[in-house]
C-alpha cells in the first residue's frame, strides 16, 4: 500500500491516524495546519493519547478556528524553559557547551521540570501519592492530577461541535480491567472530555479515567498505531487513503550519552510497535490477494456452492485502502527534544517538521515532487 498517483479529491475517502507521544504531538498539529491549508477535508480520524486531543481539538471547532485552538492549547501547555530558557538557543555558540550537548542538557532540564512540577493547563504534581497503600479510589492513583486538562479541554474544544462533526472521530483508550482497546468515537454515541483525558491517561503518571462504570488508561498501551479503527470502518467500496502521522521510529544511531539513550529506547519502543502493525497488516493484504487468486482459478459453480469457499471469497475481499506516511521520521533524533519537554521552542520545532511533512506527501500525491 503505497502512496502513488493518489490525489485527495471528493471521489474518494480520507482518514488520518494520529499516534501518542506527549509533546512530539505538536508535529500532527503541524500536519494538521498543512492540510487545513490544502483544504483536505477528512473524512475519519483516530487517535491515541496526544493524537487523541489532537483530534478533539481540531474538529471540536469550526474550520475558521481549528488551528488557533491547537496553537492555544500548546501555549497553554507549555512552560518557557527552566534552568536555561529557549532564549538562549541563539547564544548558545558562545557558551562552553555545544549545540547539540545545549540541547540536551536544556531537555533534561525542561523534562525534570515537567515531571516535578507539572504543567500549566495540563497537570499538577500531586501533594500526597498513594505510593504502596490503597485508597480505594482509583482516581487517585497517580503521580499527577489531570484536572488542569479538562479545564483546558473545555475551553479550546467545543464538544457540540465535535459531536455534530462531518468527521466520523475515534479515540483510543485502555480498560484498566481487561487490557484490552476501546474505542469512543462520536457515531452512535458521544465524545465527553473525560474520554479524551482517558486516551491520554499513561500511568503511573496519570489515574485511570472513569467513563461508564469502566475505568481506562492511555491508548497508546495496547495499540501503537491507531490505524486498525479506520481499516475496520473503511468502505469496501469507495478508496480510503489514510494518512500516517506516527511520531516515533525505529531507526536511529546508537546512542553515546544518557539522554539520547532515553529518547532511543522509546522510539525503538513505540515505533517497532507500530511497525509490526504495518508489517501484519502488508502481509495480510498479500495473503488475501493470494488466496483470491486462488479461488479464481476454481469452477464459479463450485465457489458459489461451497460454504467453505464462500467463506474463503469473504475473507479475501480487499478494502481498497492506501496508505500515505507524514511519519516524524527524525523523531527527536536531531534536536534531542524528549516527550516530556513542553517547552515553546520544542513545539515550534515539531511543529515546524509536521507542516514539512504533510507538504512533502501532499507534493508526492500530486506529482510535484
Amino acid at each position: 500500500m503505497t502512496e502513488q498517483d493518489i490525489k485527495p479529491g471528493k471521489s474518494q475517502r480520507i482518514a488520518f491516524a494520529m499516534q501518542g507521544g506527549g509533546a512530539v504531538g505538536a508535529f500532527q498539529a503541524g500536519v494538521l495546519e498543512a492540510l487545513h491549508e490544502a483544504n483536505v477535508e477528512i473524512d475519519a480520524c483516530c487517535g491515541s493519547s496526544i493524537g487523541a486531543i489532537n483530534a478533539a481539538i481540531y474538529f471540536g471547532n469550526t474550520p475558521s478556528r481549528r488551528i488557533d485552538r491547537l496553537r492555544e492549547f500548546y501555549d497553554r501547555v507549555s512552560v518557557p524553559g527552566t534552568a536555561m530558557p529557549d532564549q538562549m538557543l541563539a547564544f548558545n555558540g558562545a557558551t562552553i557547551l555545544g549545540g547539540d550537548d545545549f540541547r540536551r542538557v536544556l531537555a533534561e532540564a525542561d523534562q525534570s521540570y515537567a515531571m516535578s512540577a507539572g504543567l500549566p493547563g495540563f497537570f499538577t504534581r500531586r501533594l500526597a501519592v498513594p505510593w504502596t497503600n490503597g485508597t480505594g479510589a482509583p482516581e487517585l492513583a497517580s503521580i499527577m492530577d489531570l484536572s488542569p486538562l479538562y479545564r483546558t479541554l473545555e475551553s479550546v474544544c467545543d464538544f457540540e461541535e465535535l459531536n455534530r462533526s462531518g468527521t466520523h472521530v475515534s479515540v483510543i483508550a485502555t480498560n484498566v480491567a481487561t487490557g484490552k482497546a476501546h474505542y469512543f468515537d462520536n457515531r452512535g454515541g458521544r465524545l465527553v472530555a473525560p474520554m479524551i483525558v482517558a486516551s491520554g491517561s499513561l500511568p503511573p503518571w496519570f489515574a485511570p479515567v472513569q467513563v461508564n462504570d469502566e475505568w481506562y488508561w492511555d491508548g497508546s498501551l495496547v495499540s501503537a498505531a491507531p490505524l486498525h479503527r479506520l481499516i475496520e470502518t473503511a468502505p469496501a467500496d469507495v478508496e480510503t487513503t489514510i494518512f500516517r502521522a506516527d511520531l516515533w521510529t525505529p531507526d536511529g544511531q546508537v546512542p553515546d550519552n544518557v539522554s539520547d539513550a532515553e529518547i532511543r529506547q522509546k522510539n525503538i519502543e513505540h515505533g517497532s510497535r507500530a511497525a509490526a502493525y504495518h508489517e501484519t497488516l502488508d502481509e495480510s493484504h498479500r495473503l488475501k490477494s493470494l488466496l483470491a487468486y486462488a479461488l479464481n482459478c476454481i469452477d464459479p459453480a463450485q465457489r458459489q456452492s461451497d460454504p467453505q469457499l464462500m467463506n474463503a471469497a469473504a475473507i479475501a475481499s480487499v478494502k481498497p485502502i492506501r496508505m500515505v506516511p507524514m511519519d516524524y521520521e527524525s523523531s527527536q533524533q536531531g534536536s534531542h527534544f524528549k516527550d516530556g519537554q513542553f517547552s515553546p521552542a520544542a513545539i515550534k520545532t515539531h511543529w515546524s517538521y509536521g507542516r514539512e511533512a504533510a507538504k512533502a506527501a501532499l507534493e508526492r500525491m500530486n506529482g510535484t515532487a
